[in-house]
């Protein structure tokens, strides 16, 4: 059985976020980018020239990464077109043209040179999305320093009129002299903004080291307080009680947390009003949790962002800092903050679920209610197995098996059940076929996939079955057993043993996948490894590696396909017996 996770956004997400569009007659530059940035908190698109960017261009798109030097519609001629048609979106200039004192009259909000890394795209474009809210005076002193900043990276006697940048200067000093105090505010912004970006990217890197849940949530709260008073993280036990887990900063002692001050920030159902702040707390919220050290501070905030993983809610991270608030930039960064963490806890139980020598089995009943398979079953009289499920946002894209009925009848019904947006036959057989269903109606199997458990199982017959899960040793079965009982009310646990797993060696795996490999095959994968092709951007193309084989690329294409399935079966240990090679 084959779990899988995907981030794919569903088009209402991704309508609903701020745009940034990518211009570049480079596509592997413009695709890189598009990479760097996916995931963040907007949607990224990309138009691989001036023309196609024009097409594109409308009052949607908030910020513009832009080429200079393009074919055709240069990105000067795209900046132009901008401002004529009075858009109001930020623009980067991303070139490898060196800034001289033509770029002093164009129009854009900063200038960088290439090449370029991924943290300066993603703290360029974090910085124009925040300075599009900032008054027309404002951003405008902003846009003069980049361009200052721009100029100042090349010597004084190389520009081509050295006197235009003292001009600039003398402007940029007229500027912020008539908007000082809204610039004094705003650069205050922009520097909660960086820090906070630099906290991310230090939790970021402290938690590829952690290995258990105890670990990230501790390496958060450490991070944490390096940079603000103090963190504690909060988990919601099953009880509706909170327990502390993790603190850092005044010497926090977690078992020391008198917790009242904070339980106001999660609702009934265990969920965290994400972003919650209590500003200026209490004297007495103070000393429950800074204890002496709280008479020496002015003000003290709080910030409580939930820590979650899609549906699942693992408890939350609360902030406190010496401050009269928390702004709403950095309110957003610390709940994308939860979710990573989130999304790390997730991960965590998943690698030992993957890794462990021994894992557990959870046995469910599954009833007619339980789901939409389970009532597709009893209507249609027949078998369904799972063959494999993957989590998608929108719900999950269901792999199934079908014995009793043909694949058409059940497509057919399948599209008339509530809760079944999408399906389609996979392969019609005379015993047996495959459809996929895509559904939100399977509450047991994405609840279990959220809390890191892997579906072993899924059996049905003529409405009624049974449900195999595999969790990690350690991992909180009580809470996934808990969360599938109130999602799935049809499902219940009736069954928990610790199961034994043998541990394959890498040779052994490896010798095992020789075994399937023709000559050809390692050559080509070898070959396409090494080249650069698995890369993104791609080292070589196909047509490349083909060359240097002296194959075809379809031929070349067909190799990799047939090594690539043969490795993927011996992952999965699916051995299924194929077809000699020639």
């Amino acid at each position: 059985m084959v779990t899988e996770r995907s981030a794919r956004e569903s088009p209402d997400q991704r309508a609903a976020e701020q745009v940034v569009l990518v211009v570049d007659d480079d596509e592997d530059l413009a695709d890189t980018c598009r990479y760097w940035l996916d995931g963040e908190r907007f949607a990224v698109e990309t138009a691989y020239g001036g023309a196609e960017a024009l097409c594109r261009l409308d009052d949607t798109v908030d910020v513009v990464l832009l080429d200079r030097r393009m074919p055709n519609v240069t990105g000067d001629d795209v900046l132009e077109e901008i401002r004529e048609r009075g858009l109001d979106c930020r623009v980067a200039m991303m070139t490898a043209v060196e800034p001289d004192t033509d770029i002093v009259e164009m129009p854009f909000d900063a200038y960088l040179v290439k090449p370029v890394s991924e943290s300066e795209v993603k703290e360029t474009v974090e910085e124009l999305l925040v300075r599009s809210g900032f008054e027309s005076g404002v951003r405008e002193y902003f846009a003069l320093e980049s361009t200052e900043a721009a100029l100042d990276s090349r010597d004084v006697e190389e520009l081509r009129e050295p006197e235009a940048l003292s001009d600039l200067r003398s402007r940029l000093e007229a500027v912020r002299a008539e908007h000082e105090a809204a610039i004094r505010n705003r650069e205050a912004q922009l520097d909660r903004l960086n820090r906070t970006n630099e906290l991310l990217r230090d939790v970021d890197r402290a938690l590829i080291d952690a290995r258990t849940r105890d670990e990230i949530e501790q390496t958060v709260c450490d991070v944490v307080a390096d940079a603000h008073e103090a963190a504690v993280v909060l988990r919601r036990t099953a009880a509706g009680t909170l327990r502390c887990t993790a603190a850092a900063g005044h010497g926090l002692d977690p078992a020391g947390i008198d917790l009242d001050f904070v339980d106001e920030a999660f609702g009934v159902d265990g969920a965290v009003e994400d972003g919650f702040v209590f500003e200026d707390i209490s004297e007495a919220h103070r000393a429950a949790v800074l204890g002496d050290d709280a008479d020496d501070l002015d003000a003290v905030s709080a910030l409580c962002v939930s820590i979650d993983y899609r549906e699942t809610m693992y408890g939350a991270l609360v902030v406190y800092d010496e401050t009269d608030g928390f702004d709403d930039e950095s309110a957003g960064l610390f709940s994308d903050l939860g979710a990573t963490v989130g999304n790390g806890i997730n991960a965590t139980q998943s690698k030992r679920l993957l890794n462990g020598d021994s894992v557990v089995e959870l046995e469910f009943q599954v009833g007619r209610d339980a789901g939409v398979l389970a009532r597709l079953s009893e209507a249609l009289d027949c078998q369904l197995s799972l063959d494999g499920v993957t989590r998608l946002d929108d719900g999950l894209a269901c792999f199934v098996s079908v014995a009793g009925a043909s694949g058409s009848d059940a497509v057919a019904a399948a599209v008339d059940a509530d809760g079944v947006s999408q399906a389609r036959v996979v392969s019609e057989g005379d015993e047996e076929s495959v459809v996929e269903l895509r559904t939100d109606a399977e509450a047991a199997l994405s609840t279990a996939i959220d809390h890191g458990a892997s579906v072993e199982q899924l059996t049905l017959s003529e409405g009624t079955g049974s449900l195999a899960l595999r969790v990690a040793a350690d991992a909180d079965h009580g809470a996934l057993v808990e969360a599938v009982a109130t999602t799935a009310p049809g499902v219940s646990v009736v069954a928990k043993r610790e199961v034994e797993r043998s541990v394959q060696s890498p040779d052994s795996f490896r010798r095992a996948l020789d075994s399937k490999l023709t000559d050809r095959q390692r050559t080509v994968l070898e070959t396409s490894l090494v080249s650069g092709y698995f890369e993104w951007p791609r080292g070589s193309t196909a047509e490349e590696v083909a060359d240097s084989l002296g194959i075809s690329p379809p031929t070349l294409h067909e190799h990799l396909r047939t090594a690539e399935r043969k490795l993927i079966e011996t992952y999965f240990d699916e051995l299924n017996p194929a077809p000699a090679d020639d």
